[in-house]
């Protein structure tokens, strides 16, 4: 099989300014692939992008301080997403759920307490629709693996719900 061209992925965020012609960054990193016979690491394709003539160059902060104030907001986000809350009450056993879920609101996007978000039909929906997208991209990443096959047929018998 050969690779007939190259696309961002749906939904795939860069930082303002990065380039977005896919054919020339996928075409960049093929031959850096190629390069490192047949393997490519963070660390090669940022040697790479450390050139201003590289395609790969746009991608990357290259303020220092600009790009340690947002790797400390990815750290954040990492930490939000990873709190996990138990619920307890007298007549069921405990529940272990996140306790914080992301609300992308226009404009607004931030993280509200889980059981806060899907009680007002507003968060709710958009927590349900980031949801499924994230599953449809999912489904489509691993669609090819018969191993999941029959996960793959509940996710599309689950459509129906969201569309």
């Amino acid at each position: 099989m050969r690779i007939a061209g190259f696309e961002f992925a749906e939904g795939a965020r860069f930082q303002a300014g990065a380039s977005k012609n896919a054919k020339e960054v996928g075409e960049h990193l093929e031959m850096l692939r190629q390069r490192f016979k047949g393997e490519l690491t963070p660390e090669d394709i940022l040697d790479d992008a450390k050139h201003d003539n590289s395609p790969l160059h746009s991608f990357f902060e290259w303020d220092d301080s600009a790009a340690a104030h947002q790797y400390r907001l990815k750290q954040a986000r990492g930490l939000i997403r990873s709190v996990v809350a138990v619920y307890v009450s007298d007549d069921r056993p405990a529940v272990r759920q996140r306790a914080y879920v992301h609300v992308a609101e226009a404009g607004i996007p931030h993280y509200r307490e889980t059981s806060h978000a899907m009680s007002m039909t507003k968060t709710r929906d958009m927590v349900l629709q980031q949801a499924w997208r994230e599953l449809q991209a999912w489904r489509r990443r691993y669609a090819d693996l018969s191993e999941f096959s029959d996960l793959i047929d509940v996710i599309d018998a689950t459509k129906k719900k969201f569309n």
